[in-house]
This record gives C-alpha cells, sequence and structure tokens, in this order.
C-alpha cells in the first residue's frame, strides 16, 4: 500500500513539475530567436543591448542577451565565418566572459553544434559563495546569443536545461 501511495505522489508531483514548465513565459530575443523564461523577465539596456534578466522564487537566475558583432566589433558573418569553429575564438570568448567576470573561476569552453549553428557552452564556480554560473552561447550569423543560468550553491535543479533546451528559433 506505501508503495502504491509513494507511486501515485510522484506521479503527481511530475505532472506538477511538467505542467508549471509549460507556462513559462517565451521572450523573442530579435528576429531569430526566442527563448523560454519561468516568468516574466526584467528587460534592460546596456551599451546598446538588451539584456533580460530573471531570479526565480527559488534564487536561481536566468538571463539572455544578443550581441552583434557587426556593430561592437565590425565583424560580419563573413569575417567569423573561417574562426567560429576553432578553438582559439573559443578561448578568447572565455577570457573575455573571465576578465568581466573576475569573481568567478571559469572551466574548459567547448564548442558544439546546435541546429546548424555554432555553440560554445561553460561553466563557472563563484569563488565566494560558489554559486555555479552556466553559460550557452549560440552564434548565428553576425549575432552571438548568450544564456546564463546562477545555480546557488549546493542546489540541484532541472531548471538550467529547461531554460537552455527552450530555445528556438523563431518562423
Amino acid at each position: 500500500m506505501k508503495k502504491t501511495y509513494y507511486l501515485l505522489l510522484f506521479v503527481l508531483l511530475l505532472s506538477t513539475t511538467l505542467k508549471s514548465q509549460t507556462r513559462w513565459v517565451t521572450i523573442k530575443l530579435d528576429e531569430r530567436l526566442s527563448v523560454k523564461f519561468p516568468s516574466e523577465p526584467q528587460k534592460t539596456a546596456k551599451n546598446g543591448i538588451d539584456i533580460y534578466t530573471l531570479r526565480a522564487a527559488d534564487s536561481v537566475g536566468y538571463s539572455a542577451n544578443v550581441i552583434d558583432y557587426k556593430v561592437v566589433a565590425h565583424l560580419d558573418s563573413a569575417a567569423l565565418a573561417p574562426m567560429k569553429d576553432k578553438q582559439e575564438f573559443a578561448d578568447q570568448l572565455r577570457a573575455g566572459l573571465a576578465s568581466v567576470k573576475t569573481n568567478y573561476t571559469f572551466g574548459d569552453i567547448e564548442i558544439g553544434q546546435w541546429k546548424t549553428y555554432t555553440t560554445y557552452s561553460l561553466s563557472a564556480s563563484e569563488k565566494t559563495n560558489k554559486n555555479t554560473l552556466l553559460i550557452h552561447m549560440v552564434l548565428i550569423g553576425s549575432k552571438m546569443y548568450s544564456l546564463s543560468c546562477r545555480v546557488p550553491a549546493n542546489m540541484v535543479t532541472k531548471a538550467s536545461e529547461v531554460f537552455f533546451g527552450s530555445v528556438e528559433v523563431v518562423k
């Protein structure tokens, strides 16, 4: 009887979790990409870049932004094409992030593929309180779409996987 009760409770909790994930808010980052947040994020602009941020009730932090290399570095898609899949370019991205996020220790950056686009993934650990920062970036043309999820120390969650997995090409 206990097993049946626990199985029923597990199925009920699983269905509640899955249902709550369908309520995530879709944010169109630009004309090419959208991503889902657990609730409505705050939008700010810094140096001409729109930044969407949210600190969820469970203290997990979410962020998404788009950087156009054509505007900030005068690099169009033709200039980026020969270097985007090289480890040296990825390492420069990592070094750039590390120079801004000085309170974090960064791991290696991995180059991957999503659909037909080049992706970059890395994680970092905050030096003082040991929060984990997970970063996924997608390069489409001259635009870098950057998604990050900050998970509090000692917290186990699948929310970052749901967040990163919610990226869609806008049709």
